[in-house]
C-alpha cells in the first residue's frame, strides 16, 4: 500500500478568536489500484487546468470538490485526518502539554535502565522542550495520524487485500522545507515519539485476519540482541503490555523508514490528491466550502473503534466538557454517518 501524507494549515494559535482548524491527512492507496486511480486523477487535473501551474486543494471550487471526492470513492483506497482546533487553544496551553510529553518520557528511567536507552530519551525530551510550539502541535498531530492510519490499514487490509501489507510505502509532502530539514524533523521527533506510541498502545489485529503478508514487518523474540531485549523489559514495566505474540514483536521502525520519500507533490500525483482532500476537509471544517463540496467525503473515511477520535485536544483540564465549535461537529457529523464500516 502506498500512504500519502500531507497537512493543511500552519498549526499556530489564531489572532482573531474563533475556531481555526489545522489537519494532517492520509490518502491510504492500494498498490493495485494506483495506476488506474492516477490515470482518471490526470484526466480531471488536465481538465481543470488553467495554466502549467499545479491545481491546489485550496483552489478548487464546490464542483470540483465533490468530483474529486467522487473519484477517489470508486477505489479502495481510505483518509484518516488527525485535526486540532488551534483557535481553541492558548499558546501556554501548548507549551505546557509539550513540556509534558516530553518530561514523561523520562519518568519511569532508572539508573537499573541500559546506558544508551537512557541517553536516547533525555535527548529526545530536551528536543522535544526546545521545540518551537508550531512544529510540536504538528508533529504530535503526524504522530497520532501514523498509528491511526496504521491501526486503520491493519484491521481493514487484514480482512481484504491482505498482500498490501507486505510492502508499505510513505510519501510525506514536504512543501517548501529542504529535504534535509524534513528528515531532520521525522528522524529526531516523529519517528522517536511513534514509536513510544505503538509500545504505549500496541496495534489490533484481527483473530480471524490474514497477515501473513505483514510478518516481515515482525521480530522474532528469540532473534533480539540484550539490548532490545532490556528495552521490551522496560517497556512491560513502565506500560503495563506484552508483545503481540509470545513468539514476536512489531518492528515500528522498519514500518516507518524501510520506504520512506520526502518528495514535492509536483512530482507525486498521489501527494497532489492528499493536498486537494486535505484542504477539501479544512475548508469544510472552518467553514470556507459549501456542503455540497464535502459532503459526501466521509465515504473515504473509515469508522474510528470505540473511543477514538480524529479530532484531538492538547488541553489537560480538556476531558470532552469543552463544547466543540457548532460548525465543525456538524460537519463531523455528517462524515460519520457515510462513513465505511472496517
Amino acid at each position: 500500500m502506498r500512504i500519502y501524507i500531507d497537512e493543511s494549515g500552519i498549526f499556530v494559535v489564531p489572532q482573531q478568536q474563533g475556531p481555526s482548524f489545522s489537519l494532517v491527512l492520509a490518502l491510504v492507496i492500494p498498490s493495485a489500484s494506483e495506476h488506474e486511480l492516477f490515470s482518471e486523477f490526470s484526466k480531471l487535473c488536465e481538465e481543470w487546468a488553467t495554466g502549467a501551474e499545479e491545481i491546489k486543494g485550496s483552489s478548487l471550487n464546490e464542483s470540483q470538490a465533490a468530483k474529486l471526492i467522487q473519484l477517489v470513492g470508486q477505489y479502495d483506497c481510505f483518509v484518516e485526518f488527525a485535526a486540532l482546533d488551534m483557535g481553541g487553544h492558548s499558546a501556554d496551553v501548548i507549551q505546557d502539554f509539550k513540556n509534558r510529553q516530553a518530561d514523561a518520557l523520562t519518568a519511569n528511567l532508572t539508573p537499573k535502565h541500559n546506558r544508551n536507552i537512557v541517553h536516547q530519551l533525555e535527548s529526545l525530551r530536551s528536543t522535544i522542550r526546545a521545540m518551537p510550539n508550531q512544529l510540536f502541535a504538528q508533529a504530535f498531530v503526524t504522530i497520532n495520524l501514523i498509528f491511526e492510519t496504521l491501526q486503520t490499514a491493519v484491521l481493514r487490509f487484514g480482512q481484504r487485500h491482505s498482500q498490501e501489507l507486505g510492502e508499505i510505502a510513505w510519501f510525506i509532502d514536504r512543501k517548501d522545507l529542504t529535504i534535509t530539514k524534513m528528515e531532520d524533523t521525522w528522524t529526531t521527533i516523529i519517528l522517536p515519539m511513534s514509536e513510544n506510541e505503538f509500545a504505549k498502545n500496541p496495534l489490533i489485529f484481527l483473530a480471524e485476519g490474514d497477515y501473513s503478508h505483514f510478518s516481515r514487518y515482525e521480530i522474532g523474540l528469540d532473534a533480539i540482541d540484550e539490548e532490545m531485549a532490556e528495552h521490551l523489559q522496560w517497556l512491560r514495566d513502565t506500560y503495563g503490555k506484552e508483545p503481540i505474540s509470545q513468539k514476536s514483536i512489531v518492528d515500528a521502525k522498519r514500518i516507518l523508514t524501510e520506504k520512506q520519500i520526502f518528495g514535492d507533490s509536483r512530482d507525486y500525483l498521489g501527494l497532489q490528491l492528499a493536498d486537494m482532500l486535505a484542504n477539501i476537509l479544512r475548508r469544510a471544517l472552518n467553514k470556507r466550502l459549501e456542503l455540497e463540496g464535502w459532503m459526501y467525503f466521509g465515504t473515504l473515511l473509515v469508522r474510528k473503534l470505540k473511543g477514538r477520535s480524529s479530532f484531538l485536544s492538547l488541553d489537560q483540564a480538556d476531558s470532552g466538557s469543552r463544547p466543540f465549535p457548532e460548525y465543525a461537529a456538524r460537519v463531523a457529523r455528517v462524515l460519520q454517518a457515510c462513513a465505511k464500516p472496517m
